[in-house]
């Protein structure tokens, strides 16, 4: 019989051990959550857990074992440094005897000093299960979005939080309307609060600038009779100020990509009557401004990328507006203003309107932007057929092959810690008709090798126009969208949160 799930804070005195090399290591004040809010609790059928420290300097995890009842001797001490990671593992049965894993919980990288106790949370979450988020302070209480949101942005902050902005509430009669707010999610906590407002947008983008602050732009302010926000916002989400730019072109449904050092490009769009922009746009974090880029770009529905040197972005699929595009072209920001380069661009399998991208592959192994999903054309109401081919965009001369995935366009991807990609609905054809979908993939890496996939449960239901987040601890987080599966919009206001099984 399972213990019954409780909140579990066994804070440890300090202690401070010296190994056989003058090394020191101090045990940590665990607070483990091992209640839901809802779902399939993360003790049921559990009788052993495994602690594991690991972190740079570590050639092999600190490990120890104990029943399910475990006490504060049970967790290995930790060696003083930086980047360690306390994981906690739930299994049935003997972890080294068969056990089957059931539910699993980290910490995010954590500093500890030589001398001093440290005081973590890892929350106890059921393996490959999409779960309400529960909040630290009442375990047992679901966290729920202040507001129902697709089509938003979700942001990733250098602290961990999530920064939510816009969007729009699909509505049983119909409706659309538009929001101007933002709110911030808290991993420690697992709460959400108001952030500042930031005048009505959906469809727009989200840049994560150097320093923290975030940059917003455009985006359409009222979608049941389309009009286009004309203003771009710098989010200060530490002191909750903003600061409002005016961009030189009005546009919504664009792409955009940052490089390193805080310059963005915008691509594509649609104007208000519904043209695709052509115009490309610049933005220099530095000088807080709008530059002008020289040339127009053909394409809409494109996806822009960065590549592992954090400097050169990458523009790929999108179409002219008649039809889709070939060849993926490079640009980086020199002088006052980013600049085409002029290798021989290298060409899709593939073309493809709206695909997602993600980096796969682990930092010290090169990470790379896997292509995932898109239409073969422009429209799916007239033949345009979900792509399952994903394609690994190399470098600005080299596009190879990536595995095949379900077929979808608009999926959402994310990339986590350890290098891996979840992606989680979008749409599908139906026949001919383009509906959200369920379908939830994890992608493997392997250094020289083609990637694996493996299937995840399904979403709770199908979802487009979602976010998905990777919080520290390797779980990604899940927020609003529309199920349209039905041919009714139907619109989620619960987080879910999933943990994938470990790499190991």
């Amino acid at each position: 019989m399972s213990p019954h799930p409780v909140r579990s804070t066994l804070l440890a005195a300090l202690l401070v051990l010296s190994t056989g090399c003058g090394e020191k290591e101090v045990a940590p004040s665990l607070d483990l959550v091992t209640t839901a809010c809802a779902g399939t609790p993360p003790l049921e059928g559990v009788t052993h857990l495994r602690f594991r420290v690991t972190g740079p300097g570590l050639d092999t995890p600190r490990e120890r074992v104990s029943t399910v009842r475990w006490t504060a001797q049970d967790v290995p001490a930790i060696p003083a440094g930086s980047g360690r990671v306390l994981e906690v593992r739930a299994y049935a049965g003997v972890p080294d005897r068969g056990g089957q894993l059931r539910s699993l919980g980290r910490t995010a990288p954590f500093d500890v000093v030589e001398g001093r106790a440290a005081s973590v949370r890892v929350f106890l979450r059921r393996l490959g299960e999409f779960a309400p988020v529960n909040q630290a302070s009442s375990p047992d209480a679901c966290a729920l979005p202040r507001e129902l949101r697709a089509g938003h942005t979700a942001t990733p902050l250098p602290d961990g939080r999530v920064l939510f902005a816009g969007g729009y509430a699909p509505e049983a009669d119909g409706r659309r309307p538009v929001s101007g707010t933002t709110e911030v999610f808290d991993p420690k906590e697992g709460t959400f609060t108001p952030g500042p407002d930031v005048g009505a947008r959906a469809f727009h983008t989200a840049s994560l600038l150097p320093g923290g602050k975030v940059l917003l732009t455009g985006g359409a302010e009222a979608l049941d009779v389309l009009s286009l926000q004309r203003t771009a916002r710098v989010v200060d989400v530490t002191s909750g100020e903003t600061t409002t730019l005016e961009p030189k072109v009005a546009r919504y449904q664009h792409a955009v990509a940052v490089d390193v050092e805080g310059h963005v490009l915008l691509v594509g769009g649609r104007s208000a009557e519904g043209r695709a922009v052509f115009m490309m746009e610049g933005f220099d974090a530095a000088s807080g401004r709008f530059v002008d880029v020289p040339g127009e770009m053909h394409r809409v529905d494109a996806t822009l990328a960065v590549l592992g040197d954090g400097r050169t972005i990458l523009v790929a699929g999108g179409s002219d507006a008649v039809r889709p595009e070939a060849d993926v072209l490079s640009f980086v920001f020199g002088g006052d203003s980013f600049s085409r380069l002029l290798p021989v661009p290298p060409r899709l399998r593939v073309p493809r309107v709206g695909a997602t991208v993600a980096m796969l592959g682990r930092t010290e192994d090169g990470p790379r932007p896997l292509l995932i999903g898109g239409f073969d054309g422009v429209d799916p109401l007239n033949g345009a057929l979900a792509v399952g081919a994903s394609e690994v965009l190399e470098s600005v001369i080299r596009v190879s092959d990536g595995p095949t995935l379900l077929p979808r366009s608009n999926a959402c991807a994310v990339s986590l810690p350890d290098g891996r990609v979840v992606v989680l609905g979008g749409r599908g054809t139906d026949p001919g008709i383009p509906r959200a979908t369920a379908w939830a993939e994890l992608i493997i890496p392997a250094k020289d090798a083609q990637p694996s996939v493996l299937g995840l449960p399904l979403l709770p239901q199908p979802l487009v126009w979602h976010s998905c987040t990777a919080l520290p601890d390797g779980s990604v987080l899940v927020v609003g969208g529309v199920d349209d599966s039905t041919g009714e919009p139907r619109a989620p206001r619960e987080a879910l949160v999933v943990m994938p099984p470990p790499r190991d």
